[in-house]
C-alpha cells in the first residue's frame, strides 16, 4: 500500500478533493483508493516511495524558491488586487523594483519596501523562512496581456501578467433588460429542398430569417467544433477533434465562391446520378454521415483546385482574404491542418488509423522531426485542409453578419465542448497540458449510479498555468467567432472537473480544483474583447462558489425547467434568474411529448441504463409528479388549455396546446432569454441524444421531422410566436 502521508500530502498540493456534496445535497467522502487512482493518472508512481518523497517535496517548496508565481491573474473578484512574490526572511528591509510593460509597449512602474507588504503565507526549509507576499498593483492598469518584471536585491523575475474586468461582456439591449427568445438546435438535424442531408450553414441562415420574422432574437448552435473529416462517423459534437476549429462537413457547397467559377461542378449537380444521392440522403429519418461526407468531399478538391488555380498566391481579394485567416489563427490553425494532413494520409495507408494514438511513433508528436519534414513535403495538403477551414468559417461569419442585419439582439450563440477527444488534432499538438491516463465526467446520482465517464482526458491544471494558459486563451478566442454569445457546457469545470481513472467507472472518481479565479477573469477579457456574452451552463450539484462568484462576473445562468421543480411546487416564473437562459430541455433531455408520455424512461429501460424495477418505478413516479406539478402551475397562472385535467394519469399523451401553454410559461418568467426548442414545436418524440450510451443508441443523428421554412408557415406556430412575443414584450 502507498504511503498514506505522501499520497494525502500530494492530493491536497494537486488539488484533489477528498470529499463533495452529492446529488441529495449530503456530503460524501472520497475513497483514500480513489484518491490513489487519480494520483496515478496523473504520473506518479505510488509504489516508489522513494520518488513520492521527491515529487511531494517538489510540489511543496518549488514555488517558494521563485520569486513570481508562473503567471499572475489579476482580477477584481479576488479579495486583493496584487502579486504574489516569494522572498525569503533575511531579505527583508530591502526595497524592490517593479516594471509592467503592457501590450502595447506603455510602462508602469514604481517601488516598495519589502517589510511593508501584507503577508499572506510561510514555509521553513532548515532554518530559512520564506515568505509570501503581496506586492499592491494600480487599480487602473490597463485590461489585458502584459509582462511584470520584480526586482529585489540581486534577484529579478519577469512573467506574465493578466489584468482582467470583473463582469463578461453584456450587449445594449441585455444591459437595459429587454427579454428575448429563440431556439436552441442542433445544427446537422435542419432539413430543408437544399442541403445535402445534414444541416448546414445555408439552412442555418433561412432559420435566423424565419426566427427574425417571428420576432426571435437568438439562435443557439450545438458544438460546431471540427471532429474527425473522414471519420464521419463519429459524429458526437462533444467529442470533438478540435474545439478551436469548424466541422467543415457544414459547409454549404452552392455558396462558396468557387462553385459559381467551376462550371463543372454546376453540371454535376444538375445530373440525375447525384440528384438520386442528395434526395436519397435528406430524406432519411437520421443524418448518414458517411453518405453526406463522402457527397461532399467529392466537391471539396475540385472547389480547392479552382481557388488555387483562379486565386491562390495570385494577389486576388480572395487569396487577400485566405491569408488575414490563414494570418489571424496562426500556429494553432497549422496544428490543426497538418494533423488532417497526416490523419488522411495514415487512413489511406491502414483502414484502422483513426488517430494518432494508433500512428507510427514518430508522428505522435506534434514537434518532431517527422512531423516538421511531412509539413513540408505536403504544403499543398496543408493549403488543402486550410481551405476547407477557411470557407466554413466565410459562411459561418456570414450567418453571424445577416444576424447583425436582421437586427437581432443576440444571433447566435455557440457551445464550447467541456474537453477533446483523445485522439484528435487538440489533444496532438497539445500532449503536455492534458493528462492522457484520466477522463473528465460526473460522479455518481440517481439515474447513473457509476456516474458518468466522457472519455474525454482533461487538462492538468498545474501545467496550464505554467504554460500562461496559452490553451485557454485560444479555445475561447476561436469560439467567440461570429457568434454573440458563447454557451460554456458543463461551466463548473472553472472551479473544477470530476476526474476518472482509466480502465474504472466515473464512481472511482474525484473532483481536482482548477484556478477559478484565473480562468473566469481571462474569460471575461476576452467576453469583453470580442463583445461576446457568456452562458455558463451550470446545472447540476453546484458548489458555493460558482454560485458566489458567476453572479459577480455577471455569467448567464442556464434554467431548465425541468429541473425547476422542488417536489411541491415548480418555480414561479417571477423567481426564475434575470441573467439567465431558460428552456424547458435540452439536447440532454427528453423532448416534451417523451417527457410527458415516459417514453424516455422506456427506453432507458430497455438499454439496461436502471440498476433494478425499484428505481424505473421511482422514476416513473417522480415524472408523474413533474407532470402534476406543471398543470396546478398552468392552472395557477391562467394558462391550463380548456378540457385538461389537473390529474395527469387522464392525459397519456402530450397536446400541441398543452406543449405551447408549457413554453408560454417560460416565457412570462424573468430570464432575459428563453429557448423553446424546433422539436418541441413539432411534436417530435425521439431523442437526439440518451446521455450515458454511445453504440446502444444512435446518438446525434435524429432530424426533424419538417423544415423551418415548413413549420414557421404553419398558422399555429404563428400565432403561438405572436403570444411568445407578447409575453416577452410584457
Amino acid at each position: 500500500m502507498a504511503n498514506y502521508e505522501l499520497v494525502s500530502k500530494i492530493a491536497h498540493l494537486r488539488k484533489i478533493s477528498t470529499s463533495f456534496i452529492d446529488y441529495q445535497g449530503k456530503e460524501a467522502a472520497v475513497p483514500f483508493a480513489n484518491i490513489e487512482l487519480i494520483l496515478s493518472a496523473m504520473g506518479y508512481d505510488l509504489d516508489d516511495e522513494t520518488k513520492l518523497a521527491h515529487d511531494a517535496w517538489q510540489l511543496d517548496t518549488h514555488q517558494w524558491n521563485q520569486l513570481l508565481e508562473p503567471i499572475t491573474v489579476l482580477s477584481p473578484l479576488r479579495d486583493y488586487w496584487g502579486i504574489n512574490i516569494y522572498v525569503k526572511n533575511y531579505e527583508l528591509g530591502q526595497t524592490g523594483h517593479w516594471l509592467i510593460t503592457s501590450e502595447t509597449d506603455e510602462l508602469f512602474e514604481g517601488s516598495f519596501n519589502l517589510d511593508g507588504l501584507n503577508q499572506t503565507g510561510d514555509y521553513w526549509m532548515g532554518h530559512i523562512q520564506h515568505l509570501r507576499r503581496v506586492l499592491p498593483l494600480p487599480v487602473d492598469l490597463p485590461l489585458g496581456y502584459h509582462q511584470i518584471q520584480v526586482s529585489v536585491g540581486e534577484s529579478s523575475m519577469t512573467s506574465p501578467l493578466i489584468v482582467t474586468p470583473k463582469t463578461s461582456y453584456h450587449s445594449e439591449p441585455m444591459r437595459r433588460g429587454d427579454k428575448t427568445w429563440g431556439t436552441a438546435i442542433q445544427l446537422y438535424t435542419l432539413r430543408s429542398e437544399t442541403n445535402w442531408g445534414m444541416g448546414d450553414f445555408g439552412d442555418l441562415g433561412q432559420l435566423m430569417r424565419d426566427m427574425a420574422s417571428a420576432g426571435g432574437d437568438v439562435i443557439g448552435l450545438n458544438p460546431i467544433h471540427a471532429l474527425y473529416p473522414i471519420s464521419p462517423d463519429h459524429c458526437s459534437p462533444y467529442s470533438p477533434s478540435d474545439r478551436s476549429f469548424l466541422n467543415v462537413l457544414y459547409t454549404d457547397i452552392p455558396q462558396v465562391a468557387e462553385f459559381s467559377e467551376s462550371p463543372a461542378l454546376q453540371r454535376k449537380i444538375a445530373t440525375p446520378t447525384f440528384a438520386a444521392r442528395v434526395n436519397a440522403l435528406r430524406a432519411s429519418e437520421d443524418v448518414h454521415y458517411a453518405g453526406v461526407s463522402a457527397l461532399k468531399f467529392e466537391f471539396f478538391e475540385p472547389l480547392f483546385n479552382t481557388f488555387c488555380k483562379n486565386h491562390l498566391g495570385k494577389g486576388t481579394a480572395r487569396d487577400r482574404a485566405f491569408e488575414d485567416f490563414v494570418r489571424s489563427q496562426g500556429e494553432p490553425l497549422r496544428h490543426h491542418v497538418v494533423f488532417d494532413a497526416l490523419l488522411a494520409h495514415f487512413k489511406a495507408l491502414d483502414i484502422n488509423a483513426w488517430g494518432w494514438p494508433v500512428w507510427p511513433e514518430a508522428y505522435r508528436d506534434y514537434r518532431s522531426q517527422a512531423v516538421v519534414q511531412f509539413a513540408a513535403e505536403h504544403q499543398h495538403e496543408l493549403n488543402y485542409w486550410t481551405y476547407l477551414q477557411f470557407i466554413a468559417d466565410e459562411q459561418l461569419q456570414g450567418v453571424n453578419q445577416l444576424a447583425k442585419d436582421l437586427g437581432m439582439k443576440i444571433g447566435l450563440y455557440r457551445d464550447l465542448a467541456v474537453g477533446a477527444d483523445r485522439g484528435g488534432a487538440e489533444v496532438w499538438s497539445n500532449k503536455k497540458n492534458f493528462c492522457l491516463s484520466a477522463a473528465v465526467g460526473a460522479p455518481p446520482d440517481a439515474l447513473g449510479p457509476n456516474g458518468q465517464n466522457w472519455g474525454l482526458p482533461p487538462l492538468d491544471p498545474i501545467k496550464l498555468k505554467q504554460e500562461g494558459y496559452q490553451t485557454f486563451i485560444t479555445l475561447l478566442r476561436n469560439n467567440m467567432r461570429a457568434c454573440g454569445a458563447l454557451r460554456i457546457d458543463h461551466a463548473l469545470a472553472l472551479l473544477r472537473l470530476w476526474w476518472c481513472p482509466p480502465g474504472k467507472t466515473a464512481a472511482f472518481g474525484a473532483y481536482v480544483y482548477y484556478d477559478m479565479f484565473d480562468l473566469l477573469g481571462i474569460l471575461n477579457l476576452e467576453s469583453q474583447r470580442n463583445q461576446c456574452m457568456v452562458i455558463a451552463e451550470d446545472l447540476g450539484t453546484v458548489p458555493e462558489e460558482v454560485t458566489e462568484f458567476f453572479p459577480q462576473a455577471e455569467l448567464y445562468s442556464n434554467k431548465v425547467f425541468y429541473f425547476e421543480m422542488d417536489g411541491v411546487s415548480c418555480t414561479e416564473p417571477q423567481d426564475y434568474a434575470l441573467k439567465a437562459l431558460a428552456i424547458v430541455c435540452n439536447h440532454d433531455m427528453p423532448t416534451v411529448k417523451a417527457f410527458w408520455n415516459k417514453s424516455d424512461l422506456d427506453l432507458r429501460k430497455q438499454l439496461n441504463m436502471f440498476a433494478g424495477d425499484d428505481d424505473f418505478l421511482g422514476e416513473q413516479l417522480r415524472r408523474e409528479n413533474g407532470k402534476r406539478l406543471i398543470l396546478a402551475a398552468l392552472d395557477k397562472h391562467g394558462r391550463l388549455p380548456a378540457g385538461i385535467s389537473l390529474n395527469p394519469a387522464e392525459l397519456v399523451e402530450m397536446t400541441q396546446e398543452l406543449c405551447f401553454a408549457i413554453h408560454k410559461q417560460l416565457a412570462s418568467s424573468r430570464s432575459q432569454i428563453v429557448a423553446i426548442q424546433l422539436e418541441d414545436m413539432m411534436m417530435i418524440n425521439k431523442p437526439v441524444n440518451i446521455p450515458g450510451t454511445s453504440h446502444e443508441y444512435p446518438n446525434w443523428r435524429r432530424k426533424l421531422s419538417k423544415s423551418s421554412q415548413d413549420l414557421f408557415a404553419q398558422t399555429d406556430i404563428q400565432h403561438f410566436c405572436q403570444e411568445i412575443n407578447r409575453l416577452r414584450q410584457s
